[in-house]
């Protein structure tokens, strides 16, 4: 019985954080696929004659809570079962860099859709997709 109890003890606090981990794996591929959709449509939204600013505003505030989640959604240990590459937690300065300048961008673009401004609402857009980019290109894995 005391072993029984002893391996409970052992063993429930890891699938809980096992648990935890998928959990935030999820949020954070979840925040991406949203991110995705949503500059695409907004960036079709900006090239229409007339933009729907009220729309933009909304959807690019959207982007700029789903960027400000995954500045902070990669914490130490987050990483087992997660398809990102091991650089993001063993040289993390880069890939937070990278993650400050894709939320820059979407600040910028939300703050230009208050303005109405188009051409400010593009340069941060491509601010933003640029470094999601660049993001892919070192950080994740195909595999």
């Amino acid at each position: 019985m005391k072993k029984l109890v002893l391996s409970l003890c052992v063993l429930l606090p890891n699938i809980a954080f096992a648990q935890a981990s998928v959990d935030l794996i999820n949020t954070r591929q979840q925040a991406f696929v949203h991110i995705e959709n949503q500059s695409e449509q907004v960036e079709g939204m900006i090239d229409e004659n007339a933009p729907k600013w009220n729309e933009i505003e909304l959807i690019s505030h959207e982007l700029s809570k789903h960027s400000q989640l995954l500045t902070t959604a990669f914490p130490e240990g987050s990483q087992d079962g997660s398809k990102a590459k091991e650089a993001i937690w063993n040289k993390p300065e880069k890939f937070n860099q990278l993650m400050q300048e894709m939320d820059s961008g979407f600040v910028q673009l939300y703050q230009a859709s208050q303005q109405q401004d188009k051409a400010l609402a593009e340069a941060g857009l491509y601010q933003a997709q640029d470094t999601c980019n660049a993001c892919h290109r070192s950080y994740r894995s195909r595999f």
